[in-house]
C-alpha cells in the first residue's frame, strides 16, 4: 500500500514512560485509548528554524536550517466526561509530567512519542454543534515507528 486513509486511527495515553527510546520499550507500556477523536495533527518530523546572513557588500541574504523544534501535536475529540483516555489527559493537562502517547495507524503500523499536555479546553458551540474537545501535545521525543503487530 504506497498511502492510507486516516479512518482507523487510533491515539492512546501512557502515564508511564518507556525504560528507552525504542518501539519494544514502548509497547511494554499500558496504553488507554482517548476515545471520540476526529483529528489527529503532526505526529512524526521536525520543524526547522533559519538563521539569516546578510552581508553588506552582496545585499543577498541567505538562509540556513539551524535549531529545529518538534512540531505540535493537535487531537480534536467529541467531548466525553466519561472516556478513560480523555480524563488521564485532563490530568495530564494540569501537570508538568510527560507522558507517551501511541497512534495507531489504519494499516496497524504504530507512532510513539512522549509529550506534554500544554491544553486540554472544551468547546460548547452552537445550538447545531457536538460539544467537542481539542488537546495540544508538546512532543518531547522525535517519533519512534513501529511495524504493525
Amino acid at each position: 500500500m504506497t498511502w492510507q486513509t486516516a479512518a482507523g486511527t487510533s491515539i492512546a495515553i501512557s502515564a508511564a514512560l518507556p525504560a528507552s527510546q525504542t518501539a519494544a520499550a514502548f509497547a511494554a507500556l499500558t496504553f488507554t485509548l482517548i476515545g471520540e477523536v476526529t483529528n489527529i495533527s503532526s505526529v512524526k518530523g521536525r520543524q526547522y528554524n533559519t538563521a539569516t546572513h546578510a552581508p553588506l557588500a552582496s545585499a543577498q541574504q541567505s538562509q540556513r536550517k539551524s535549531s529545529f523544534t518538534l512540531p505540535d501535536t493537535t487531537v480534536e475529540m467529541a467531548w466525553d466526561d466519561a472516556d478513560a483516555g480523555q480524563i488521564l489527559v485532563e490530568t495530564a493537562s494540569k501537570s508538568n509530567a510527560v507522558y507517551a502517547f501511541c497512534v495507531t495507524k489504519q494499516d496497524g503500523k504504530k507512532r510513539y512519542f512522549t509529550a506534554q499536555v500544554s491544553q486540554f479546553m472544551e468547546n460548547i458551540g452552537g445550538v447545531d454543534d457536538k460539544v467537542v474537545g481539542a488537546m495540544t501535545l508538546l512532543r518531547q521525543t522525535e517519533t519512534i515507528d513501529a511495524p504493525a503487530a
